[in-house]
């Protein structure tokens, strides 16, 4: 407890005092007139923490406030994010608000995102090669198709690659967003006829956009089909999933697609979806990145980025 005189012309006065210093929890311990003047004997109750120096001397040290975490459990409970996850967030903001003080909350959540997960960008040429995949009407070909548009934006030279050779449909809406595009387009079938499309794609773009067969994670003749085209090349893997979908389910399927060494999880229509739990539970349990997210049906303008800033916004709006 922390205790200090104050001697003023009146209790008004002395009050007054007292608020400014020490805040509104301040005690009155006891008063008394001497000489004309009014002296109040004031007190705030400090939370402490009791530590040794190096002369092995009592210590007493001001605790820092912990984080309240009542509303971002309310956001997390919203939004379906499964429990394991929900709660290392909330382990992370609290460690993160003790250690660093801060106490605003988009601002914790943020710095906790950054800690968490990795973010990045499907431009990144490092790797030029990008192989999409999912389940089928995940938006993996409209996705290519989106990405394809931002490569010529920026003054990339891209081609796409489809390996589909179950629906017809979606190759042929592939083919005619390429031809608008001005974006070549080729087709492979079997691992030996993707492995020197590639190979050859290399020589001349610097993109490379690899569209796979919509994939029924629980049958294992499909994911051994995918299997072997991901062991043809070398590329980073983009997992297409449907934002909306139910967490528990959505972690069930990545954490099949993962054994393919996913990089990034691409979320598709988030624009129709209010609650992104089945994201953040993904990203924490199978230790995928964020790169973009299909946040609109226009071909142009449909691609954003995903950044912990944005990714906190939406969890606690």
């Amino acid at each position: 407890m922390r205790l200090k005189n104050y001697v003023a012309a009146s209790i008004s006065e002395a009050m007054l005092l007292i608020k400014n210093e020490l805040g509104p929890d301040a005690i009155i311990i006891s008063t008394e007139n001497e000489n004309g003047l009014v002296k109040v004997v004031a007190a705030l109750d400090e939370k402490e923490n009791i530590d040794f120096n190096s002369a092995e001397e009592l210590e007493i040290i001001p605790s820092r406030q912990r984080f309240d975490d009542t509303h971002l459990r309310d956001c997390l409970d919203y939004h379906g994010v499964i429990p394991v996850v929900s709660e290392r967030i909330l382990a992370y903001c609290r460690n993160l608000s003790l250690e660093h003080g801060i106490s605003d909350e988009h601002r914790l959540v943020m710095s906790c995102f950054r800690e968490m997960f990795k973010f990045g960008s499907l431009l990144d040429l490092t790797c030029p090669v990008k192989m999409f995949m999912g389940v089928p009407g995940s938006g993996k070909s409209t996705t290519i198709a989106k990405v394809a548009t931002q490569a010529r934006f920026e003054g990339l030279r891209s081609c796409i690659i489809s390996t589909d050779n179950v629906r017809a449909g979606a190759n042929n809406q592939l083919e005619a967003f390429a031809k608008i595009l001005e974006t070549d387009f080729f087709f492979c079938k079997g691992e030996r006829s993707l492995y020197e499309a590639v190979r050859s794609a290399k020589r001349t773009y610097q993109l490379i956009l690899i569209d796979t067969p919509g994939v029924n994670p629980f049958i294992q003749s499909e994911i051994d089909n995918l299997h072997n085209q991901t062991e043809a090349i070398k590329s980073d893997i983009i997992l297409t999933v449907d934002a909306g979908k139910n967490s528990f389910e959505a972690v069930e399927i990545a954490e099949i697609f993962n054994q393919f060494g996913v990089k990034y999880l691409l979320p598709t229509r988030l624009d129709l979806t209010r609650r992104i739990g089945s994201l953040l539970s993904i990203a924490g349990c199978c230790r995928m990145g964020f790169c973009a997210a299909s946040v609109s049906s226009s071909i142009a303008r449909g691609m954003a980025p995903i950044t912990a800033k944005n990714l906190s916004k939406l969890i606690l709006s």
